[in-house]
């Protein structure tokens, strides 16, 4: 007995720092419900329907920009006077300096920046739904840890009760279970919170009632990506940045078509009558007049408007060198972190120790037997639970790095698309 109680110490502290829950065997991956799930939130969620309607404005707006500028006007004229005059004309301004396709250049850019907004919603949400997903299911297992220990400290404090009655057991060791009981219960309550937060969370993306969601199994991937494989330029928060600063120099065009003055030509024909001739007659002529106008931009020649399209371009190009160096320090930073977590992972999955119920149940019996005290057996109980606990969180980091990475990579609709 002595042995076997030494045996399971032994095994029980290796435990705290080695021991694999059972989810740590299975296949990588996500699943088919995964998936659903996920694409039943980007269906119907606000986020979704707002970037698209924005995309459907900057389209139609683009429809617009590429029409013509200027619409035909027709002038009626009447007078009564000696004379009688009547005419009809027709005027038309002219766009001799580009003006529409500037703006098509401009409106363009605008569409592919409404697409990239898109797209950056729509792998926010997911990095959002899933990282929500894995805190959820982290709590939710803890949770459960915390219930578990609470449900065996009750039993051992109901034996403990028993043997100090029967004078087996001394006051000090049956106030130890006490306090452990106390503490056990403490931590439940913690967990519960921390758990009613994780859903708060997953519920506030999800929207509505909660459905069940569907486990995270397994873990993401057994092969570490590569920030080599990423074509940083095609990321949607850099696409936008360069759609910004395409706008912006398509804008300068537009400020300097703007500066050109749009002649108007205009076309008329009518008829006048004299007035009666002493015959009792009225002569009648016919008339026809060409009209064109050109502004003259003298007071105001739009230079400044001009100078303000390149200050803004300059700041297009400086957000966007900004917003590369952010972006490749996001890349960088997240692979590291979903690395280093992944290592801490495969150490922990690589020694194995005993399952943990076994443990709990070797250790009982022993502390039944008398092989260990009531003190040995809540440290090493305490332990098992820790232990377990310790494999939630790291299980639970490694899924919310490995979103932080898709989400940096721009990758996160392909990890979902790929589900099996």
């Amino acid at each position: 007995m002595k042995f076997l109680r030494y045996a399971l110490i032994s095994v029980s502290i290796a435990g705290f720092c080695l021991a694999v829950p059972s989810w740590a065997q299975e296949g990588a991956g996500p699943d088919i419900a995964v998936r659903e799930f996920a694409l039943n939130v980007l269906t119907d969620h606000p986020a979704i329907r707002q970037a698209e309607a924005e995309v459907d404005a900057a389209r139609a707006q683009a429809r617009g920009q590429g029409r013509p500028l200027y619409n035909p006007e027709i002038e009626l004229e009447y007078e009564n006077a000696l004379d009688n005059s009547k005419a009809v004309g027709l005027s038309q301004t002219l766009d001799l300096s580009g003006k529409r396709g500037a703006r098509t250049s401009v409106a363009t850019a605008e569409v592919v920046a409404a697409e990239a907004r898109l797209a950056i919603a729509r792998k926010a949400l997911l990095a959002e739904l899933f990282t929500a997903l894995a805190d959820y299911q982290t709590a939710r297992d803890t949770r459960r840890i915390a219930q578990r220990r609470v449900v065996l400290d009750e039993e051992f404090l109901a034996l403990a009760e028993r043997r100090n009655r029967a004078g087996d057991l001394p006051q000090s060791e049956l106030l130890t279970a006490r306090l452990t009981l106390a503490e056990a219960r403490a931590t439940k309550s913690v967990t519960q919170v921390a758990f009613s937060q994780a859903e708060e969370r997953l519920t506030a993306v999800v929207g509505g009632a909660l459905p069940p969601p569907p486990p995270l199994g397994g873990v993401p991937s057994e092969v570490l990506p590569s920030i080599d494989s990423i074509l940083v330029e095609a990321l949607p928060e850099l696409r936008l940045a360069q759609a910004d600063a395409e706008a912006a120099r398509a804008f300068i065009r537009v400020a300097k078509r703007n500066r050109i003055p749009d002649p108007t030509l205009g076309f008329r024909v009518g008829e006048q009558r004299s007035a009666l001739n002493p015959l009792g007659q009225r002569e009648s002529t016919t008339l026809f007049g060409v009209r064109l106008s050109i502004p003259l931009p003298i007071r105001n020649s739009f230079g400044a408007e001009v100078a303000a399209a390149g200050a803004d371009l300059i700041a297009a190009e400086q957000s966007y060198s900004d917003l590369r160096r952010r972006v490749e320090a996001r890349l960088a930073a997240s692979l590291r972190r979903y690395q280093t977590t992944s290592d801490a992972w495969a150490n922990w999955t690589a020694q194995g120790a005993a399952p943990l119920e076994e443990q709990r149940a070797l250790l009982r019996r022993l502390w039944e037997a008398g092989e260990v005290s009531a003190v040995d057996y809540i440290i090493q109980l305490n332990q098992t639970f820790a232990t377990e606990s310790a494999g939630v969180e790291l299980r639970g980091r490694l899924w919310t790095t490995w979103f932080d990475w898709l989400d940096a990579s721009g990758l996160i609709s392909a990890w979902m698309e790929n589900s099996q």
